[in-house]
C-alpha cells in the first residue's frame, strides 16, 4: 500500500506472536501436537508462501499434490544414473503446473540417494540458454552436497585433495593430455601447493571465473583457457562430466543437474538457438552415452580452437533434468530424445491426490496459527472444497498455482470468521470456481 507503520520488535519472535494475535475464541481449545517436522514460525513461513501459489522447496516432498507416476520416473532415473552412465527426464507443462516444484523435489530427492545438485534457472540476461559458460557458472556455483550446507565447488576440491590416490585415479581416466584438462591439471597442480590462496583462486577459475589470480599462477603455471564465446558446449558438458566423476571417486552416487526456465529458449535468435541445441545435446549424450541413437555426436560442433570430447568419461553417472514450457517454438526435445525420457505436467490430477493435500494443508495451517480446528466445521469444509477445487482444475478454469491459492483461502476464512458459515462458504466458493 506504501503506508509504513512502526510494530513492536517482539511481534517478530516465534515465542511471542500468539500473544499479539490471539486465536478467535471458537477455536482457542486444547493444542494438539501436529506431527509434522517443524515449529510453528517455520509454518508460518510455508503459508506466507502457500498464499502466493507457491510450495517452499523445505516442503516440496510434504505438499506435493498427486505426481505419483511422476516420482517413480524420477526414482527410476536416478537409480538408472547411479547404477549406469546416467539418465535424461525433460519436465514439459505450461505456466502455473508445477515444473519449478517438480525440479525442486528432484533436487531434493537426489540429495537423499548421496548425490550432488547443480541447479541453475535460465534468463535471456545472465544465464542465457544459449551461452554454454554462463550456465556451466550457475551449475557449479550453486552446487549443493548431501552431507554439508557449504555450497560451490571448493567441498569436493578439498575432500579429493585429502586424498592424492583419487587425483590419480582421476588423471588415468582423463581422455586429454592432463596439462590440457582443466580439472586434471589444476587437481595435480593444487596437489603439491600449499597456499590456500592459490586453492581458492583455482576453484573459482574452475567454476567459471577466467580470470586468473595472481597466487594461482604461482602453483599453476598454464591452465588451458576456459572458453567463453563461440562453440563451447562440449567443453563445459565435459567439464560437468568430470565433476560428476570426481564426486563418484570422493563416495557420491554421482551429479544431478537441474535447469529449469528453459521455455526461454524460443526468444532466441537462431544463432543462439544453434549454441543452445548444442549444449543440451552435450549433455543428453554425456548423460545417455554416445550410442543412446537419437544424437550424433559428431553433429555437435567443436570450438574453432580446440577440441573436446562430450563426455570426460563413458560412465559419469550424470542426470540431466531439464523443465520447459509446452509451446510451438519450444526446444526440438522430441527428436532427441525417446518417449520414456519425457515427464508431461498438465492438470490431470485426480480428486484423491487434491483432498490429501488439502488435509495436509488444514494441519499446517493449525501448527501455524496453534488451534484445534472444530471437528464438524473443518470436517464438512475438507469434505466439499477439494472437490470442487478438483472440478475446476478438470474444467481449465484454474491452474494448480490458483488451486493452492484458493485452498488457503478456503483455511484463512474458516479460522479468521468463527460465525462463517461453512455452507455459504462453499456457496461462494463454488460460484467464484464457477463449478
Amino acid at each position: 500500500s506504501g503506508r509504513r507503520f512502526r510494530l513492536p520488535a517482539k511481534e517478530f519472535s516465534a515465542e511471542s506472536y500468539n500473544a499479539v494475535q490471539p486465536a478467535p475464541a471458537a477455536l482457542a481449545e486444547a493444542k494438539v501436537r501436529i506431527p509434522l517436522d517443524m515449529d510453528q514460525f517455520r509454518a508460518r513461513q510455508t503459508l506466507e508462501a502457500l498464499r502466493l501459489g507457491i510450495v517452499p522447496v523445505q516442503d516440496a516432498e510434504t505438499l506435493t499434490i498427486g505426481l505419483e507416476a511422476e516420482r517413480v520416473t524420477l526414482d527410476r532415473a536416478l537409480d538408472r544414473s547411479r547404477e549406469r552412465s546416467g539418465d535424461v527426464l525433460a519436465v514439459i507443462g505450461d505456466y502455473g503446473f508445477g515444473k519449478s516444484h517438480y525440479i525442486e523435489l528432484a533436487a531434493r530427492r537426489a540429495l537423499r540417494e548421496n548425490f550432488l545438485v547443480a541447479g541453475a534457472s535460465l534468463d535471456l540476461v545472465e544465464t542465457r540458454p544459449g551461452k554454454a559458460h554462463k550456465i556451466y557458472e550457475a551449475l557449479v556455483t550453486a552446487l549443493r552436497y548431501p552431507d554439508t550446507q557449504r555450497r560451490g565447488l571448493l567441498p569436493l576440491i578439498e575432500k579429493v585433495l585429502a586424498r592424492p590416490a583419487l587425483i590419480a585415479e582421476f588423471a588415468r581416466l582423463c581422455p586429454r593430455e592432463v596439462k590440457d584438462c582443466p580439472l586434471a591439471a589444476a587437481l595435480t597442480a593444487l596437489a603439491e601447493c600449499p597456499s590456500q590462496v592459490a586453492l581458492d583462486e583455482t576453484v573459482t577459475w574452475l567454476s567459471g571465473q577466467t580470470k586468473v589470480g595472481a597466487e594461482m599462477k604461482s602453483c599453476f603455471k598454464r591452465p588451458p583457457r576456459l572458453y567463453t564465446t563461440g562453440e563451447n558446449a562440449r567443453q563445459y558438458s565435459y567439464l560437468l562430466t568430470g565433476i560428476s566423476l570426481l564426486a563418484t571417486l570422493a563416495g557420491y552416487s554421482g551429479l544431478a543437474v537441474l535447469i529449469d526456465e528453459s521455455e526461454h529458449y524460443s526468444l532466441l535468435r537462431a544463432a543462439q538457438r544453434e549454441r543452445a541445441d548444442s549444449f543440451f545435446k552435450a549433455m543428453i549424450v554425456s548423460a545417455l552415452g554416445l550410442n543412446n541413437g537419437r544424437i550424433d555426436p559428431r553433429a555437435i560442433p567443436d570450438h574453432t580452437r580446440v577440441e573436446y570430447p562430450v563426455s570426460y568419461t563413458s560412465e559419469p553417472h550424470l542426470l540431466f533434468l531439464f523443465a520447459l514450457t509446452e509451446s510451438a517454438d519450444r526446444m526440438p526435445v522430441g527428436t532427441w530424445l525417446a518417449p520414456s525420457h519425457l515427464v508431461r505436467l498438465d492438470d490431470r490430477f485426480i480428486e484423491k491426490d487434491i483432498r490429501e493435500f488439502y488435509s495436509t494443508l488444514l494441519r499446517y495451517h493449525a501448527l501455524a496459527y496453534d488451534y484445534t480446528p472444530a471437528p464438524e466445521r473443518y470436517a464438512d469444509a475438507a469434505s466439499a472444497a477439494p472437490g470442487l477445487l478438483a472440478r475446476a482444475l478438470a474444467q481449465h478454469r484454474i491452474n494448480l498455482r490458483q488451486l493452492i491459492r484458493s485452498a488457503v483461502t478456503t483455511c484463512d476464512l474458516l479460522y479468521l470468521y468463527p460465525d462463517y458459515e461453512v455452507d455459504t462458504l462453499l456457496g461462494e466458493l463454488r460460484a467464484g470456481l464457477k463449478v
